[in-house]
Parts: C-alpha cells; structure tokens; sequence
C-alpha cells in the first residue's frame, strides 16, 4: 500500500507514526522520504532525534551534522545553531557537536556562550575512554578564559590521570602564581602534592592552609562569627 503513496501522503503516515509512538516505522518512513529528497533538513531533523532515543547515536549525529553545514552554507547561522544544540541534547556523546556548536559561538563573536558550551560538553567525557576530548574542550575553553580557576584546576586533573604529570604541574603552577584567593591556592598545592608526593610540594600546602585559615579566621572576625577549627585533611 505504501508503494503507491506520494511523498506528501507518505510525509503525513511518518509524522502519524511519530505522533503515535511509533518510532520504527516512523524512521522507515521518513528514511524513504529522505531517498527520494536527501537535502530536506526538516525530514532530516524529524527522524534524527527518534534515531537517537533508539540508540542509533551515530547516524543520528550524521543528520544532525548534514542539516547544520546546509544551513551555515546558506548562511542561517542561528538556524544552524539551533541544530547543534539539539545535537548536543540527543547526542552529547558526539564530541563534534559541542565542538562545532562552539567554533559557531565564537564565528558569531559570543565567547561568552561558546565558553559556557565547551564547560557543558565536557561533563559528557568523564570516563577513562573519553579523556582526550574533555582535555579538548577545556583546552579550547582556556584559550577563551585562560585563569578561570576551576576548569585549570579540572585540565590539570586530566593532564594527571592521563600520564602527562608535567602537563599538569605546569598548569598549576601558572595557576599558582596567578590566584589571589587563599582558598584556591591550597587545593592547587594539594594536587601538586597528589600528583608527585613531594615533601616540598607537601610544605607548600601546609603553607597555603594556614594563610586560607587565617584569612577564613579574619573574614569571620569581621562578621562576628567564630569558625570551626582548621582541618589539615581537607
């Protein structure tokens, strides 16, 4: 029967199947429409996310990816951002997405997104197989934001557990010397610590626990509070 169906008949038996839960025959259906029309982005991004929610990430992705370069081709950059963020909600796992998505921030001139991008995509990558592309994402963040503390103190972590210990007591280092905060100074030279178990590494975090506790002790003289004792552990 559905041989003899146009594409207009077959393009509405598609959305009935979508509206009804019917996900397979759905994305038969609109994977046949797509033969027949490979170029049209709305059926593209019709099927793309049931592909998904099916566990079909990668082709997914493919279509994702395909509507988006049509449309920054045809210069509708917010169009093609609007896919990319999709891409992003049903295939986060797809470095590529976050990574395109935020090149397309910062063609626009919003470092400020873009940043806020990278920092999204990189809770995605938090298992051992996925190191590199959060080291990415971060190292593409940090060239938009080189001193913000927490996603130096994250790379200097991955740097860590990927082997690349000069890597990291780099990055700490500068962070080091760069921080007014006496709260970030300790856990900078607790990772130093972590990282080599130097004694020298070990005096410098006692060091910096003190100056965070007195200044903890003063902010909390001039609040009138009176704060717990100094954990060394922490």
């Amino acid at each position: 029967m559905l041989q003899s169906l146009g594409h207009k008949e077959l393009l509405f038996e598609a959305h009935r199947a979508r509206n009804r839960g019917q996900d397979r025959r759905a994305i038969a259906l609109y994977k046949r429409l797509l033969r027949e029309d490979p170029r049209n982005i709305e059926i593209a991004l019709r099927v793309a996310p049931l592909l998904a929610r099916r566990g079909e990430a990668f082709e997914a992705w493919q279509l994702f990816r395909g509507a988006a370069r049509q449309l920054a081709r045809e210069r509708r950059y917010n169009d093609c951002l609007a896919v990319y963020a999709e891409a992003c909600r049903f295939v986060p796992h797809e470095f590529d997405a976050w990574r395109l998505r935020a090149e397309l921030e910062l063609k626009l001139g919003r470092e400020d997104k873009a940043f806020e991008v990278l920092l999204d995509g990189r809770t995605y990558f938090r298992d051992a197989h996925s190191r590199a592309q959060a080291i990415a994402l971060l190292t593409r963040a940090r060239n938009i934001e080189p001193w913000d503390e927490e996603l130096v103190i994250d790379l200097a972590r991955l740097y860590a557990r990927t082997g690349e210990a000069d890597a990291a007591l780099e990055l700490l280092g500068s962070l080091a010397g760069h921080t007014t905060r006496p709260h970030v100074a300790s856990r900078i030279r607790a990772l130093q610590w972590r990282i080599t178990l130097s004694p020298r590494y070990a005096w410098l975090w006692l060091q910096a626990g003190l100056r965070n506790w007195i200044g903890e002790r003063r902010q909390a003289g001039d609040e009138g509070d009176h704060p717990a004792p100094f954990d060394w552990r922490s």
